[in-house]
């Protein structure tokens, strides 16, 4: 096994992809090399790359090109409804009482499924005790839960009662039942394991296995940018692996003013590996405010950083108000609905002969008020039983499913985008906002934001009460957030400094 220390912007990804590439140019089967990464993104990145280069086949020649949870569903041979989703925790929480909902979860597609990252404390608690190999009383001990252990342990067993009962499997009993079953991995040539520091003691179990089938395997990763310990990430399996291993020590995104900052926090850390890295060229720059509102976002792009997701909330607020166009948790700042019926009533508008489908159709239509010469009553109904496959222009939707207002600006026919919505839409577009590009502005944690990279930076260095105390705890994995945060940057960062500096880093 070969290691790869990578600090911010080193190219880890790179070079595992250039020894891919390395290996099909010697006429290697793509499918006798697996490459694991820790995002669904990230491995089909890995995948199209070789594809435009090899001119593969990205479905028959890449077998093996994804996440832990996607191969455990592949070597499993499981399906989709095999797979525990919303539906079945509101179930389970229906049975119990007990509301285990992933309201807040990040739901990612992989292979048929839903992958969902709950925000519930107690399900975290159940992933954590089987990803730590440490069980339920570790798990207790290590999560702030409100509810007593006796009652979390009979939640645990009832959870894992109901799985059983329904024939279903969560995310983390993939990865448990293919440790237990390693005779059902694919034999590989070679194996690239991206991300390694993030992989808990269960999906270490994997690896090795994994590296116990093939002639060799490549591992990269950087300690210092493990921020995943309370998920059960072991950052120190990774750092004591056996064999060779080599530091990537040029960075190709860190200006020197903010390589200077981030390593100053980077040597408070006491439990690392030691690395010596160089920052570009480009000086960059570095500056402090107390405000958030002062600093100016023009049409740059910018990725705006904090510990937790509230303190982003007045921000949020402003950049609102202001009519900046951006993201956050995963979704641009004006709603889906309202973007597309505006797009499609433009479209209309501009060309009388541009077709939409019967899905942008009714969505128009459920932001016309009824009567008042907008849409004749019914018209709803008759659009209703159209079929899927009809395509739908604004005079046909005149002539035959009730649309009466047809010359109206968008603002004026779509009366049933609330006040809120209306405002922010016409501000974005008085600004000349593509709403249909990506917003160059994204709001997120830092968590949120690992591997992610932006050429602005302005990170909230406020704390939370409970991160306060995580620190008094374990500096080092406090240091590690704040390091991530500093290093998402390419060009600029900006410090939003906390007005109490007794709750916030140190910088």
């Amino acid at each position: 096994m070969f290691r790869y220390f990578g600090p911010p912007g080193t190219g880890k990804t790179t070079t595992l992809l250039n020894q891919v590439d390395a290996l099909l140019s010697k006429g290697m089967s793509p499918n006798d090399i697996g490459y694991f990464a820790f995002t669904r993104k990230a491995a089909h990145e890995a995948r199209d790359r070789a594809v435009a280069r090899f001119n593969l086949d990205p479905e028959k020649d890449f077998s093996y090109f994804r996440t832990l949870h996607s191969l455990a569903f592949q070597c499993l041979g499981m399906s989709a409804a095999d797979v525990l989703g919303d539906k079945g925790l509101r179930g389970f929480s229906k049975e119990t009482g007990v509301d285990l909902s992933s309201n807040g979860a990040e739901h990612i597609a992989d292979d048929g499924f839903t992958v969902m990252k709950s925000n519930n404390p107690i399900m975290r608690a159940f992933d954590l005790a089987r990803n730590s190999l440490r069980g339920i009383q570790y798990a207790y001990n290590v999560t702030e839960l409100t509810i007593p252990y006796y009652e979390f342990e009979h939640l645990y067993k009832e959870y894992e009662r109901f799985k059983m009962f329904h024939g279903l499997k969560d995310f983390t009993d993939m990865m448990v039942e293919l440790s237990e079953k390693p005779g059902n991995l694919p034999v590989l040539n070679t194996i690239f394991l991206d991300e390694a520091q993030d992989l808990t003691p269960l999906q270490w179990r994997v690896a090795h296995s994994l590296n116990e089938r093939c002639e060799r395997m490549f591992v990269a990763g950087d300690d210092d940018q493990g921020i995943y310990r309370w998920a059960g990430a072991d950052i120190g399996h990774f750092v004591s692996l056996e064999g060779g291993s080599e530091v990537l020590s040029q960075s190709y995104r860190i200006p020197r003013s903010v390589h200077r900052i981030a390593d100053s926090v980077v040597q408070r850390i006491q439990s690392r590996q030691k690395k010596v890295w160089d920052p570009r060229r480009e000086e960059g720059s570095v500056e402090r405010t107390y405000d958030a509102s002062t600093v100016s976002f023009g049409d740059e792009e910018w990725l705006v950083l904090a510990q937790a997701n509230y303190m982003l909330d007045e921000l949020a607020d402003r950049l609102t108000s202001s009519g900046h166009y951006f993201e956050r948790k995963g979704s641009p700042s004006l709603k889906k609905n309202v973007r597309n019926a505006i797009s499609s009533w433009n479209h209309m508008q501009e060309s009388p002969g541009h077709e939409i489908s019967l899905k942008e159709a009714v969505n128009i239509y459920d932001h016309i008020s009824s009567g008042a010469g907008r849409l004749k009553r019914g018209a709803k109904k008759m659009l209703s039983g159209a079929d899927e496959q009809d395509l739908f222009t604004i005079s046909v939707l005149r002539q035959h499913f009730g649309l009466e207002t047809a010359d109206d600006t968008w603002d004026e026919a779509l009366d049933r985008i609330g006040d809120e919505d209306r405002a922010y839409a016409s501000a974005l577009l008085n600004r000349g906002v593509n709403i249909f590009e990506k917003p160059k502005i994204k709001l997120s944690t830092i968590h949120g934001a690992k591997g992610g990279e932006a050429d602005n930076v302005l990170l909230f260095t406020d704390l939370s009460g409970k991160a306060l105390k995580e620190m008094e705890k374990n500096p080092d994995d406090a240091h590690r957030v704040l390091y991530v945060g500093i290093t998402r940057t390419k060009q600029n960062l900006v410090l939003k400094m906390p007005e109490d500096s007794q709750r916030g880093w140190a910088i």
